[in-house]
C-alpha cells in the first residue's frame, strides 16, 4: 500500500491497511480493501494508490519451484493460501524494489521478482492472516465464493439467512453447505461467525464501545451468546481480550 488507509478483508481476517502495509495473498483467496470514510466523502482531496504483483505459481516452468534450491519460496507460496501480513520494518526494507519492479522489462523483471521471492520467503517477521486456507479450483469457484464474501463483508452485522446466501451462489442450501465447507473446511455459520468476531475484536481494541454494544455492532444479537462464541473463538472473555491492549 502506498498511500490511504482503512480495512482489509483477506479470507476470515479483517485488519487495518496504511502505507507501507504489504501482504501475499494466494490464488483464489477471497479479499478486497476498503478505505475509510473520509475518502468517499466529496472534496476531501485524499487518494488511493497501492502497487500489485500478480503472477501465475508457474511463472517461470511448471518444474521450477520443485528443485532445492527454491523449498522455501514454494513452501510460501503454500503458506499465501492463508494469506501472510509481513511486518511493517521488513516491508520498508522493500519499498523501493517492489516499486521499481514495475519499471523494469524482460530478463530484468523476472530476475527482479524472483529477487523479492527470495528475500520474503526467508523472513520470519510475518503473520498468518487466516487460520484455514480456503481450496477453490477454477475461476467459476472464484467468482462464487468472491460474491458470497463480499456480500457477507457488507453485511454481517445483519441477520442473514442460509437460503439468502444460498441463493446468491446460485444453489440450495444444502448444495451450498456442502459445497462452501468442502472449499473452506468449515461451515458457512463458523465462517460466519469468525467475521463477526474479527469485527468485535477491533472493537474492542479501541475501548469506545461496552461488551454489550461491541456485541450488537458486530452482528450478534444475544450478549451471552457473543460470550460463549468468542471464548470458543479467541480461547479468552471479551473483557480479557480488551485488557491486553489497554493495560
Amino acid at each position: 500500500m502506498l498511500e490511504s488507509t482503512g480495512e482489509k478483508f483477506i479470507g476470515s481476517s479483517i485488519t487495518d491497511f496504511a502505507p507501507g502495509d504489504l501482504v501475499m495473498i494466494g490464488s483464489y483467496l477471497p479479499h478486497y480493501y476498503k478505505n475509510n470514510g473520509i475518502y468517499y466523502e466529496a472534496n476531501s482531496g485524499l487518494k488511493a494508490r497501492s502497487l500489485v504483483i500478480h503472477f501465475h505459481e508457474d511463472f517461470v516452468g511448471k518444474d521450477f519451484m520443485n528443485i532445492s534450491e527454491n523449498f522455501l519460496v514454494k513452501q510460501m507460496l503454500v503458506n499465501s493460501k492463508r494469506g501472510l501480513q509481513f511486518g511493517r520494518d521488513f516491508s520498508e526494507g522493500l519499498r523501493e524494489e517492489l516499486i521499481a519492479l514495475s519499471e523494469l522489462e524482460n530478463m530484468d523483471r523476472l530476475l527482479g521478482l524472483l529477487s523479492l521471492l527470495n528475500k520474503m520467503s526467508q523472513t520470519q517477521d510475518f503473520n498468518f492472516l487466516t487460520s484455514d486456507p480456503i481450496f477453490l479450483n477454477n475461476n467459476v469457484d472464484s467468482d462464487r465464493i468472491k460474491k458470497v464474501f463480499e456480500f457477507v463483508m457488507a453485511n454481517f452485522q445483519k441477520e442473514i439467512k442460509l437460503q439468502e446466501i444460498a441463493g446468491l451462489a446460485s444453489m440450495s442450501e444444502s448444495a451450498f453447505s456442502r459445497y462452501f465447507k468442502k472449499r473452506t473446511r468449515k461451515t458457512f455459520s463458523t465462517f460466519l461467525t469468525e467475521i463477526r468476531i474479527e469485527h468485535a475484536c477491533k472493537l474492542l481494541q479501541k475501548d469506545k464501545h461496552s461488551v454489550s454494544e461491541v456485541s450488537y455492532e458486530s452482528g450478534f444479537n444475544n450478549l451471552s451468546n457473543f460470550n460463549r462464541q468468542f471464548k470458543s473463538v479467541k480461547k479468552t472473555t471479551p473483557l480479557n481480550y480488551r485488557s491486553r491492549f489497554l493495560a
